[in-house]
């Protein structure tokens, strides 16, 4: 049962984590990369139209109505009675860094401007934020302009993208499971079963039942001669102890046994050394030797590794 339970806990671990990680931030990413390269495919005014109104719903208003079809000039805006100018460069290959904040923060100097904001469907790279740090400077690439010109796409542009961002979280959420099930399968098989966890330990090697009789001593003397002289009715409870120590050490010495015990006053434990050869045919003539335990249940474990499953067997009825 604790086998189940781990491989169950183990392999529901691994696909809610690798369900949660396909519909997240790899999602995310796939959304964004796919939002920038159609943005990127757009012609510069159909893009400069729509960082211009995702400006104006913050507060940005354009004062100068200037177009080329290079889109290479600054849009001047206007928030709160200050003029900000607005640089943009139409490309998802473009990697901006310091001479691009550094004209930028020149041009605002000319122009007396508030501050500026640089907008890019490619990179801004680490020298170009270190340049405006200080500076009323806001930076704007694929990352982060992506999230402010989706609400904005119609639905022609945006839907083919939600479809494929979730296409593909679902078919990286499958192979999650698929790693989930080969997971659990390899935490079920390398855990030991309970039975055999019980008895990996030294306990396997412990002698049989406190009896003084050691594996391979003669059970065919004195005492063997009584157990098998006839019928016994009701032997008392220390000739009955002896017989079992006698028939667990006679059990014990064959080849195929590991060891044995007595797990309860009426089933015997042999735990088997090897599986190959039916040990019952070997068993039951020294188990008939002594009427009284006869009857006896068998309990024949296999070893450890084994996949053998536990088996009880009966050598005489009641």
């Amino acid at each position: 049962m604790l086998q189940w339970l781990l491989a169950i806990v183990a392999a529901l671990a691994v696909g809610g984590a690798a369900t949660w990680f396909a519909h997240g931030p790899l999602r995310r990413r796939h959304d964004t990369d796919a939002g920038i390269a159609a943005l990127s495919a757009m012609s510069w005014r159909a893009f400069i139209h729509l960082v211009l109104e995702a400006l104006d719903r913050r507060g940005y208003h354009r004062l100068v109505d200037r177009e080329t079809p290079a889109g290479d000039d600054d849009y001047t805006l206007v928030r709160d009675g200050g003029h900000w100018l607005l640089s943009a460069k139409h490309g998802s290959s473009f990697v901006l860094g310091r001479p691009a904040v550094a004209a930028l923060s020149e041009a605002m100097r000319l122009a007396g401007a508030a501050g500026g904001l640089l907008v890019t469907q490619g990179r801004i790279d680490g020298e170009a934020r270190s340049a405006a740090h200080r500076q009323p400077i806001e930076l704007l690439d694929g990352a982060t302009l992506w999230p402010e010109l989706r609400p904005l796409l119609p639905a022609t542009v945006l839907d083919p993208i939600t479809e494929a961002s979730g296409r593909r979280a679902r078919e990286r959420s499958l192979a999650g499971w698929l790693l989930a099930l080969i997971v659990g399968v390899a935490v079920f098989a390398l855990l030991p079963t309970p039975d055999v966890a019980s008895r990996s330990g030294p306990a396997d090697t412990r002698p049989p039942a406190a009896g003084p009789t050691a594996a391979g001593a003669p059970v065919d003397g004195a005492s063997g001669d009584t157990a098998t002289a006839g019928p016994v009715a009701d032997p008392d409870a220390a000739t009955l102890e002896r017989q079992r120590r006698e028939l667990a050490a006679a059990i014990t010495t064959l080849p195929m046994v590991a060891t044995t015990l007595w797990t309860t006053a009426s089933t015997l434990e042999v735990i088997l050394a090897d599986t190959r050869e039916d040990p019952v045919a070997k068993i039951c003539p020294l188990v008939e030797r002594y009427p009284a335990l006869a009857a006896s249940r068998i309990q024949l474990t296999p070893p450890p590794g084994s996949d053998r499953p536990v088996r009880f067997r009966q050598c005489r009825s009641y």
